[in-house]
């Protein structure tokens, strides 16, 4: 019980997600071969979506090409009764801390920029939990938990490093929201002093690229005495603002004929694609034998956010928008 049970204002609650890391690692020792890695507590990587749907993937049988995730279902376990929140920051919310949204305050709507409020500080987090037990702990992508005092920031919440934005939605390409530029580099420098890097050298790359491409390097820096890492990876596809480099909406051209939808689907891909660089980089690493990955998505697609259907929630004769309690199929791979 000393893993996953947490004292939090005088009453004794589970942590949802840390009981999931048990059924992970249980997973996992039963899946390796090799004696001497089933000693070795795994990593675990966490891929969160924003705003995809159920039919936006190739593995339900939706027409965007996503080879990379129909990889890691196939050869992992889905999970078909797995409900997350219908907005952003009441997921990620519940995801952090384990609890309810309406545990928490943040049940009601989105945290928008200037708003004084976020994950309450007496929240105990994943992350937290996780460093108690020898992890490194890294987020990349989006935050969305709070951001009007540096308290409630990723590096002041449990992680190590933190490489992203903190709002819920930005321009892909300029990194501003709101007049407002947002994508830093957050780190403990050697004297224990918090640094915030604001990233302006970075204006005019696709956030999502430079989100795959950050776990790339991460990985690529693992040694095999490091101690085990948590990385969460909370990449800003496939919310609005829609647009993609134009690389990945050449391949829906025969098939795909509305413009906004190629775009759409081209962000898809190009998020499918750092998902394969990742698995890459693991398995060139000597990392995949010893890693969980976990993919989900924060909230169903929002079909109406371009006045027309876009993105889709269609499963077994249901079509659900962005406000609904949705049931995702989350991916996991050992």
């Amino acid at each position: 019980k000393q893993w996953y049970q947490r004292r939090v204002r005088g009453k004794h609650r589970v942590s949802f997600f840390v009981v999931m890391i048990k059924l992970f690692v249980s997973l996992v020792l039963c899946g390796l071969v090799a004696s001497s890695s089933t000693d070795q507590r795994p990593n675990i990587i966490y891929i969160l979506s924003d705003d995809l749907g159920h039919g936006d993937v190739g593995f339900t049988g939706g027409r965007i090409k996503t080879p990379n995730l129909n990889k890691l279902a196939h050869e992992g376990v889905q999970l078909l009764q797995h409900y997350v929140q219908p907005i952003c920051s009441p997921t990620r919310g519940t995801l952090m801390s384990g609890r309810y949204p309406i545990h928490t305050g943040l049940q009601h709507w989105v945290i928008h920029p200037g708003e004084p409020w976020g994950l309450p500080l007496d929240e105990t987090t994943i992350p937290e939990v996780l460093r108690e037990y020898n992890y490194t702990t890294h987020a990349v992508g989006k935050w969305h938990l709070g951001m009007h005092t540096w308290s409630y920031t990723p590096l002041h919440r449990g992680f190590d490093t933190f490489f992203g934005y903190y709002l819920g939605a930005q321009n892909y390409d300029t990194h501003v929201r709101g007049g407002g530029y947002d994508l830093r580099d957050d780190y403990w420098d050697e004297e224990g002093r918090f640094v915030d890097d604001v990233r302006y050298d970075l204006k005019g790359q696709y956030s999502t690229e430079l989100y795959s491409q950050r776990v790339v390097d991460f990985l690529s820096e693992v040694k095999s005495e490091d101690p085990p890492f948590f990385l969460y990876l909370a990449y800003q596809a496939v919310h609005d603002p829609h647009m993609v480099p134009e690389r990945y909406i050449q391949q829906y051209t025969s098939h795909i004929h509305d413009p906004k939808e190629k775009v759409f689907a081209g962000m898809v891909s190009a998020m499918d694609e750092g998902v394969g660089n990742i698995t890459a980089a693991l398995r060139a690493a000597g990392l995949d034998n010893n890693t969980v990955i976990v993919f989900s998505s924060d909230n169903g697609a929002n079909v109406g956010c371009v006045s027309h259907v876009t993105a889709s929630n269609y499963t077994e004769a249901l079509t659900l928008s962005l406000d609904t309690i949705w049931a995702p199929r989350t991916t996991i791979h050992m």
